[in-house]
């Protein structure tokens, strides 16, 4: 039984790391995961306790995150014991144990993602015996806070058109694509506009991926302008015509299909502004494959066959992802690059990096996507969530999940508080994979009521397999 645990090197605070991840062994309803950290120079080194934390657990590993990519699951980390890492000596590595819910039986390998370090893809999973640590001390030391629901959590892939026409969310078992209400119609009209058959073309990819048919359920929404009578008949002749036009499009005869509308009663956002009355005019349309299998069968990731039409302008810098862009980060000159990303069980993971010569103080919400691509989740304002992988004209955005406090929680790094002179941050981001051999890494901007983001794009980033 493989037991050799997953190599991944990092900087933090200006020192080179290795961390050796794994294994994992599940006893007593928990799944415990062995990280040995090393300094490279081989000199003693002061960690600190901001490396894994998250929130107001700083001095845990609650950001850790256990994941299961080819069962797109992921658990969230329920030890509470303080770390209290100090100095790693030369001879002398720090080993921490999280600590997750029991992973199922037949499962021989997780991966783990570390926020200021990477993603361990492979980690094996052995039996206690052979783990080389002592399981029932790991689990008796972590301080186990029984509150947390641990999960496992379904993993959602998003992908938003660059004009916000459309957003495609993927789930486990289902796809929801929602369309603009403007695009689709003129103000009032159930009539369609001569841009409708382009967008509604997202669908039609969507639905031709499974071709034994399934459910499909197309729902009508509008704002709250005019009554509600009106708008609840409005929303209904919308999503008739909708689900009209599809028919006309693709050979509809293996969905079983349903056709509503939900007025003004179910806004995705609050209607207090004429952006947001814009975001609730829409069709939406949740197919429920029988056989969800087909769609991974047929495409490598979510959402993969969207893409078409070309990509927007630049906001930013814009440079090879391997040979990195010069940015600045509060006024102090530093630089980000991608080298390359990694294919692996239907998903596409690399580890964004950013240097800086000179000591910054990194802005609270500098890689967080801007608030209005935030209409549908509000994710950590340190989770590297901006960095968003662009194909055409559509934005693949980080892989999330909601946990047991209805919380989005990105699958992604943190970049937060002071770098010092000569640090390397390393970003994990997983993204869902977009099927192309090489990606676009887009970071839109748009500084808004939270601050700064940062704006950069990098090409030519290329896809190794795993």
């Amino acid at each position: 039984m493989n037991s050799a645990p997953v190599v991944l090197k990092s900087v933090w605070k200006g020192e080179a790391l290795t961390t050796r991840v794994g294994p994992a062994v599940v006893q007593g309803g928990y799944t415990v995961v062995k990280m040995e950290i090393s300094v490279d120079s081989g000199e003693r080194f002061l960690l600190g306790s901001s490396m894994f934390g998250d929130g107001l657990n700083i001095n845990t590993l609650a950001a850790v995150k256990l994941i299961s990519l080819r069962e797109n699951v992921v658990y969230r980390e329920v030890g509470r014991t303080p770390k209290g890492i100090g100095y790693i000596e030369p001879d002398s590595p720090a080993e921490l144990f999280p600590v997750f819910g029991a992973v199922p039986d037949d499962m021989d390998s997780i991966e783990l993602l570390l926020p200021t370090t990477g993603v361990a893809l492979g980690v094996p999973v052995v039996d206690a015996p052979v783990a080389g640590f002592d399981v029932t001390a790991a689990i008796a030391n972590a301080q186990i806070d029984e509150s947390i629901h641990s999960g496992p959590f379904e993993l959602n892939s998003l992908v938003v058109a660059a004009d916000r026409s459309s957003d495609t969310e993927k789930a486990d078992t289902s796809t929801t694509v929602n369309v603009s209400g403007d695009v689709l119609f003129a103000t009032d009209s159930a009539d369609l506009s001569d841009a409708a058959d382009g967008v509604l073309a997202l669908v039609v990819e969507q639905l031709e991926l499974y071709p034994s048919g399934g459910e499909l359920a197309v729902t009508g929404h509008t704002d709250d302008v005019n009554t509600d009578e009106h708008n609840q008949g409005l929303s209904e002749r919308r999503a008739k015509v909708v689900a009209d036009r599809l028919g006309e499009l693709t050979d509809l005869s293996g969905w079983e299909t349903t056709v509503s509308g939900k007025g003004e009663s179910e806004p995705r956002v609050a209607n207090d502004s004429d952006e947001n009355r814009q975001l609730n005019r829409r069709v939406e349309i949740v197919l429920t494959p029988a056989d969800s299998d087909e769609g991974s069968a047929a495409t490598t990731g979510a959402g993969s066959a969207a893409g078409s039409g070309d990509m927007p302008e630049p906001v930013g810098p814009v440079g090879r992802g391997p040979d990195g862009v010069d940015i600045e980060i509060d006024g102090v000159p530093a630089r980000i690059s991608l080298d390359s990303v990694t294919r692996y069980a239907g998903y596409l993971i690399g580890t964004v990096k950013i240097s800086s010569e000179q000591e910054v103080s990194v802005p609270l919400f500098l890689m967080q996507i801007p608030d209005d691509l935030l209409f549908i989740r509000m994710w950590s304002s340190y989770a590297t969530s901006g960095c968003t992988l662009l194909k055409g004209n559509s934005r693949h955005l980080v892989v999330d999940f909601i946990n047991s406090d209805e919380n989005s929680i990105v699958l992604a790094g943190y970049i937060s508080g002071t770098m010092v002179a000569n640090d390397v941050r390393s970003l994990p981001v997983v993204w869902p994979d977009t099927g192309e051999d090489t990606v676009t890494m887009d970071m839109i901007g748009e500084d808004d009521a939270f601050g700064q983001h940062l704006a950069v794009r990098l090409t030519d980033i290329p896809v190794v397999e795993a």
